[in-house]
């Protein structure tokens, strides 16, 4: 059981990156968004490209941070029929959850996989105001949904052991807050 939350803190440490990485395109993103309004407005010139460039940028915040949400038990639950079931039933329906969300999101991300590998066999390119390669985006699509289907799993496996994923790991965040 140790084990199993150990390799759940693990993980959970480099979604912490992620999520990390997920602010800092935020961050930059909101920066690009303010320079080229205030630019714009000042002396009538924009930043070229800010319009390809945000459209690619919310991809990468919203998938990087998917898994940290689920680890993080962020996702929206529904308990209004469970929540009358006993103990065991509960956690039976929440690992048929889990498990059906692992394969759900594994479908997502073999799927990804090929559009992704797809447009870097045909260089797809952005054509706007700037042009450039759109397969980085499409692989960091799979890379988010194939972390999402690892923490299923590690939920999954979790739920096996008697542990309660989802809640707060305050060891984890003791250097983050």
């Amino acid at each position: 059981m140790q084990s199993v939350d150990r390799v759940r803190r693990i993980f959970g440490g480099f979604l912490y990156g992620c999520g990390v990485v997920a602010g800092v395109i935020t961050f930059l993103m909101m920066c690009l968004v303010l320079v080229n309004a205030v630019l714009r407005f000042a002396f009538n010139a924009p930043i070229a490209g800010t319009l390809e460039i945000t459209e690619c940028a919310l991809p990468l915040l919203i998938f990087l941070s998917l898994a940290l949400t689920q680890y993080e038990g962020g996702h929206i639950h529904v308990v209004l029929v469970t929540q009358h079931f006993s103990q065991f039933w509960q956690r039976s329906t929440q690992l048929l959850a889990m498990l059906l969300g692992a394969a759900f999101f594994a479908w997502c991300s073999y799927a990804a996989w090929g559009f992704a590998t797809k447009s870097l066999a045909m260089n797809e390119q952005e054509w706007g105001a700037i042009r450039f390669p759109l397969y980085p985006v499409k692989f960091a699509i799979f890379f988010g949904l194939a972390l999402l289907t690892i923490q299923f799993v590690l939920d999954a496996i979790a739920i096996m052991a008697g542990l309660t994923p989802g809640q707060r790991n305050t060891e984890v965040l003791e250097g983050v807050e």
